[in-house]
Parts: C-alpha cells; sequence; structure tokens
C-alpha cells in the first residue's frame, strides 16, 4: 500500500462519501443485531467489571486519588442514577470485596468477554475472514483482550490520579485548576477508548490485520464515541425513560448508550476493513473492485 492510498487517505474519503458506510452500518438488520449483543454483553459484565477495579483500587492500590478517578468516570460517563450505582457499588465491596476469589475473578472475566462473541463475528465479516474461531478460542482471545483492557483501565485511573494530583498542588484558582481536573480526566478517558478500540481491530478479527490499518480507523472511532455519548446525554432527558421503563430506566439508559457506541465501533471497523469505491488499495494492497 503506498503512502497516498494509505488507511488515512481511504478514511479521508470514506467520511466525504458516508453513503456505503452508512448502508452498512445503520440499514443493515445485521448491524442492529450485533449492536443489541454487544449492549446485552456491556450491561452484563458493567457492574462486575466496576466492582473488580474499585475493589483492586480500595484494597490492593489503597491509594485515595485513584478510588476518587474511578468515582469520577462512573459519575461522568454512567447516563443515569450515578449515586444509586455508587453507593451500591460500596456497598458490595465493603460486604464482598475482602472475600474477592479466583473464582469469583474468573466469573467477572468470563462476563467481560461474552462481548466478543459478536464482536468477532461482525468484525470477521467485514475483514472477510474465512471463518469465524470456535467458542473456546474466541474467549481465550477474549480473556487476554479483557486483560489488556483491563491493563488500560489502572494505567487510565494511575495516569489520572497522578495528574490531578499534580494539578491540585499548583497555586490555581479553583476554576482554572477544576476546569484543568476535568480536561485531564477526559483526555485520557479518550487515550482509554482509542486504545481499547485499537486493540480490538488488531486482534480481533480471525484473520491477519496490520496495525498501520487500523490505528487512525481507532482515533476516529474513540473521538466519535466521545461525541455520540455526549450528544446522548443531551437527548436522554427527553426519551422519558423513567415513565416508560419504570424501575428499568437506570439500566435501559446504560444498554442505550451501549447500543449506540456499538454502531460508532461498527463504523470505525468498517472504515479500516473496506477497500473505498474509487479504486485505491485494500489493506491486502489489491484494488477495489466494488
Amino acid at each position: 500500500m503506498t503512502h497516498e492510498s494509505g488507511p488515512s487517505i481511504r478514511i479521508g474519503w470514506h467520511l466525504k462519501r458516508p453513503g456505503p458506510l452508512l448502508e452498512h452500518v445503520v440499514l443493515r438488520t445485521e448491524s442492529h443485531a450485533y449492536c443489541g449483543a454487544l449492549a446485552f454483553f456491556a450491561l452484563v459484565g458493567f457492574y462486575p467489571s466496576c466492582l473488580l477495579i474499585l475493589w483492586v483500587s480500595r484494597h490492593a492500590l489503597q491509594w485515595a486519588p485513584a478510588d476518587t478517578v474511578i468515582l469520577q468516570t462512573l459519575r461522568e460517563y454512567y447516563p443515569e442514577g450515578q449515586e444509586f450505582l455508587l453507593r451500591n457499588l460500596a456497598l458490595s465491596v465493603e460486604q464482598d470485596g475482602r472475600q474477592m476469589t479466583l473464582a469469583a475473578v474468573f466469573w467477572i472475566l468470563l462476563g467481560a468477554a461474552g462481548v466478543f462473541i459478536p464482536l468477532e463475528t461482525a468484525f470477521n465479516q467485514l475483514w472477510g475472514a474465512a471463518e469465524h474461531r470456535p467458542y473456546w478460542r474466541n474467549q481465550a482471545v477474549g480473556f487476554l483482550l479483557v486483560g489488556a483492557c483491563y491493563g488500560l483501565a489502572f494505567l487510565f485511573v494511575l495516569a489520572t490520579a497522578g495528574l490531578q494530583t499534580f494539578i491540585n498542588g499548583l497555586p490555581l484558582s479553583p476554576v482554572l485548576a477544576r476546569a484543568l481536573v476535568y480536561g485531564a480526566l477526559r483526555l485520557t478517558a479518550l487515550g482509554l477508548s482509542v486504545m481499547a478500540i485499537f486493540l480490538f481491530y488488531r486482534f480481533l478479527p480471525n484473520c491477519p490485520v496490520q496495525a498501520r490499518d487500523v490505528l487512525p480507523a481507532a482515533v476516529v472511532a474513540g473521538i466519535v464515541s466521545e461525541a455520540a455519548r455526549a450528544l446522548y446525554l443531551l437527548v436522554l432527558p427527553f426519551l422519558e425513560l423513567q415513565k416508560s421503563q419504570g424501575p428499568y430506566y437506570i439500566s435501559i439508559s446504560f444498554v442505550l448508550l451501549a447500543y449506540v457506541e456499538s454502531f460508532v465501533v461498527l463504523a470505525g471497523a468498517y472504515l479500516a476493513a473496506r477497500p473505498t469505491e474509487a479504486g485505491l488499495p485494500s489493506t491486502d494492497g489489491s484494488a477495489s473492485s466494488s
């Protein structure tokens, strides 16, 4: 692949001519099925994952700034009922955290790895993989990716806590300090999102994928996911979920957010995997015939 027809050029072509992308991501029934499955597995794995991360922070790291970052992040990124979530997480950590066993950690990791079942299926279709992995191999890869994502999450917590501690130690006005602390949180969260999406694009498809081909798409998907989340939070009050969903409205608000974010991840994968309709080379160097 030449520099002139590299992944950034192909992504730019698709963004200028979004018709095929929108058709694949929005109009295809399969895409909605994949995103619905991803949202379900996100709901299954979210609370246990938060519990594990908070447990490590409180009982292993024992560093108050790291605990603060976790709580700030959940308040910022969880769409509804943040205090309800945090209160129950605190109770779970207090009641069961000190008794965290290897079996409990295994089931938490297994629940989190479930998201890679529909995600691999979607990616294999986009990248034209000859076949899907058997379930056990999918989960083996999923366990490795989950472990990597947990590692990135703790790196995010430590980096953000360190930045916030540094900022709070500077002789700044309270308003400026709060703005910089918030900016550090959002910047490091964006970095975490981009790195996680990059790992998914690079290692989850059951076919060879080059890092240089997926990194630009991961950056685009990470930025767009932040914008989509912000837009969703603006629209959310108008959905009046509490009236229609009753006691389930908190969980439904999270599932809908995961559903929306799943479309962004699939759109980024489309940008990385599909050659353009302008005759530019695909990721394997062959020209598009579509």
